[in-house]
């Protein structure tokens, strides 16, 4: 139920490391939002996870938390290089520094 050395989730069935493709990527965060969403709960200006109690000033913050620490999924697959992420924000992160390198050497 972790992180097989970073490189992927741990089927529960196989026991064996899996990955998504890139083009799995929104399919696994619509599955896993109900999850995230059932673990988030408003306390007046601020949002806590229900799992740790850890409390954040903005919802999207605690999204990222919960989906990286308690949700257990397969990675988010970048689908120009071999990198996977824990959320899908860190993703659209990584994949706008390709946007900048592919625009700095068509320069």
């Amino acid at each position: 139920e972790g992180y097989d050395d970073g490189s992927g989730m741990i089927d529960p069935n196989t026991g064996m490391p899996i990955a998504a493709g890139a083009d799995g990527n929104k399919e696994i965060y619509l599955m896993i939002e109900p999850e995230i969403e059932s673990r988030t709960l408003r306390q007046g200006s601020e949002w806590m996870c229900t799992e740790c109690d850890h409390v954040f000033h903005r919802k999207l913050h605690l999204h990222d938390h919960i989906e990286s620490k308690h949700v257990p999924h397969i990675p988010y697959a970048c689908g120009m290089c071999p990198k996977k992420c824990k959320t899908m924000r860190s993703l659209r992160t990584h994949m706008a520094q390709h946007q900048r390198i592919d625009r700095l050497t068509v320069d």
